[in-house]
């Protein structure tokens, strides 16, 4: 029994390395609008440095949270006023 368990084990894929955490928040940019102004410039700094060398230019997850966070701030609707 404990032969089939090793043989198991020595059959098995090995295990990928956990993914990077800032392909999450990066992919919440893919094929979306950024209207004119800081905010793609920010965006455009923060893709010329990841796409800059292996290490992708030491971009942060922090950095790419605040950019999310500041879009999706400028997306958000005014609240209804209620109606008298």
């Amino acid at each position: 029994m404990a032969k089939k368990a090793e043989a198991a084990l020595a059959n098995a894929a090995p295990t990928r390395a956990p993914a990077d955490p800032r392909l999450k928040l990066l992919k919440k940019f893919h094929g979306k609008f950024l209207p004119k102004g800081v905010l793609r410039d920010r965006h455009k700094t923060i893709m010329a440095r990841w796409d800059s060398d292996e290490d992708h230019g030491g971009v942060t997850v922090a950095e790419l949270k605040a950019l999310l966070d500041d879009w999706r701030g400028t997306r958000e609707k005014p609240p209804r006023l209620p109606k008298a």
